[in-house]
């Protein structure tokens, strides 16, 4: 794979697709099914009953955020995941988890702290940062690296 192209899975038929990163923005269509890839352009909501599949599903790298409405770090790194999200749209997906909305979520993920920040690369967990890191730009180098990196 090149490094300006990327892997989408069809959520109709479940095949991958590989496509330049500059046709994130045409809507690109599966090449078997011909159904419109979705391509998330900001953090997702977590909806417990399809968080599995969606973790499992994503070929590129996800991260998950633990956050809650309470949490002054929170609200501190909340705009920075989010135009992460939007930056590297296609090759990094975002789910926000809220666990005061969703405890079992945070319980299943042995979440303790927020913000707890997980990724996972191919349905795997890879790693974790469990609290707050010391800056913004510790927290975007992280994850700029964990998406470059190839070899999990």
């Amino acid at each position: 794979m090149t490094d300006d192209s990327l892997l989408l899975r069809c959520i109709t038929c479940f095949s991958l697709n590989r496509l330049p990163e500059s046709r994130l923005k045409q809507r690109p269509l599966c090449g078997k099914c011909k159904a419109v890839l979705e391509v998330p352009a900001g953090p997702v909501a977590a909806v417990p009953a399809n968080l599995d599949r969606d973790i499992a599903y994503w070929p590129e790298t996800l991260l998950m955020t633990f956050t809650s409405r309470w949490c002054v770090y929170c609200k501190i790194y909340n705009p920075v995941v989010s135009s992460l999200a939007e930056e590297r749209s296609g090759r990094l997906k975002v789910i926000t988890v809220d666990v005061d909305a969703h405890p079992d979520l945070a319980k299943r993920h042995n979440v303790t702290k927020t913000p707890t920040f997980v990724v996972f690369k191919n349905g795997t967990m890879v790693v974790r940062m469990d609290g707050a890191p010391k800056d913004k730009n510790e927290l975007i180098t992280w994850v700029e690296n964990l998406i470059n990196y190839q070899s999990y």
